[in-house]
This record gives structure tokens, C-alpha cells and sequence, in this order.
């Protein structure tokens, strides 16, 4: 079973208001992340968010979601609150972030399908540069767990042998910290989808 973790309970402090709420080509970033999730081979989607304006976006769903109270904490709270809720099955997590529209659900299943023959950690990149989303296997849920602040899982991902990156296209991996962040991928969709 492949579990996700999105992580939805920054503070936007760069951007200004909600990113995760903003419209990026008719629907919020976060719907869009959310979307690519369901429609991939995920078995568990577990959202963990901040402010409550995001329930009315989750509520009807298929997914579970949790409320971080503790998110001024740093990354690893959000981390934690997700792998603590995994179901039993689990053997995968993929953790996301919130703000990452383009990587689509071909995206997410490639990395699934890398995990489900190697069942080793796998780390989306850009020309070797390790980013986000990450599949950590279940042997590192504990790690995950230990770990403090706005680390996460960098420390696991910079001490595994034996992982595997797979190289996307940038746009693809683009998040966003700011409204011309958000530009940027709007002009990216287009000339990826010619609209």
C-alpha cells in the first residue's frame, strides 16, 4: 500500500495571503495537488493543514486530513501528524507538498511504479539536484517520526545509499513562495499545454 502525506500547514509568510487558496487556472493550488493524488495509484492520501478555510476543500474528499496545531514548529510537525496516521498497510509514503500543481498524476505514479520494484527511497530531481515529493519506505517511518524542525526527512534522504532520483522537467517540481512564483507556472502551463 502507498500511502501520501500532503503538506498543507505552512505559513505562506512570502506570499502574502493563503497560496494554497489561490486560483492557478480555475481551481485553488491545493485542489490541483490534490486532484493529481486521486487520480494516481495512491491507496492513502492524508492531508495535514493549518488554517481551516482548506476544511471546505477537503470535507468531501476521499482522503483523511489533520489539523496541525503545532505547524510554527517547523515541518517535521506536519511530517510526523502524516506518518503517525498511516494505515498499518502502509508500505510507501509519499510525501508533498501542497504548493506543487504540475507535478500530475503521471508523475506521481512513475515514482510509484519505481518504489513498488526497488522498495527503496525514491526522490523526484532536477539534473541530480535532489526536490520534492519523496517515497520513503516504511523502514524509515520511525526516523521520520524523530525527526525536529523544518528537517524533515533531509537528513535520511542525504545519508540513503541506495536511493533513486528521478529527473523531472523543473516546472514540473516548481513550488510556489510567491504571487510571481505563481505567475511563472501560469506561464509554464500554457507553453507546456499550448492554451
Amino acid at each position: 500500500m502507498i500511502s501520501a502525506v500532503v503538506l498543507a500547514s505552512g505559513f505562506s509568510s512570502r506570499f502574502g495571503s493563503d497560496k494554497l487558496l489561490s486560483d492557478f487556472k480555475g481551481k485553488e493550488v491545493i485542489r490541483w495537488v490534490l486532484d493529481n493524488c486521486l487520480e494516481s495509484r495512491l491507496d492513502e492520501i492524508i492531508v495535514v493543514y493549518r488554517r481551516t478555510e482548506l476544511l471546505s476543500l477537503l470535507i468531501n474528499l476521499p482522503i483523511k486530513f489533520i489539523e496541525n496545531k503545532m505547524a510554527h514548529s517547523g515541518m517535521s510537525t506536519s511530517v510526523k501528524l502524516g506518518i503517525s496516521s498511516l494505515s498499518d498497510e502502509s508500505t510507501g509514503c509519499m510525501i508533498l507538498m501542497g504548493d506543487q500543481p504540475l507535478f500530475g498524476k503521471d508523475d506521481i505514479n512513475l515514482m510509484i511504479d519505481r518504489f513498488s520494484n526497488n522498495e527503496v527511497l525514491i526522490v523526484a530531481s532536477h539534473h541530480g539536484k535532489r526536490r520534492n515529493p519523496v517515497i520513503f519506505p516504511r523502514k524509515y517511518y520511525g526516523d521520520l517520526l524523530a525527526s525536529s524542525g523544518d528537517k524533515g526527512g533531509r537528513d535520511i534522504i542525504d545519508n540513503d545509499a541506495e536511493k533513486i532520483l528521478i529527473d523531472f522537467d523543473a516546472s514540473k517540481l516548481m513550488d510556489i513562495d510567491s504571487v510571481s512564483d505563481l505567475e511563472q507556472l501560469t506561464i509554464d502551463v500554457e507553453e507546456m499545454y499550448d492554451v
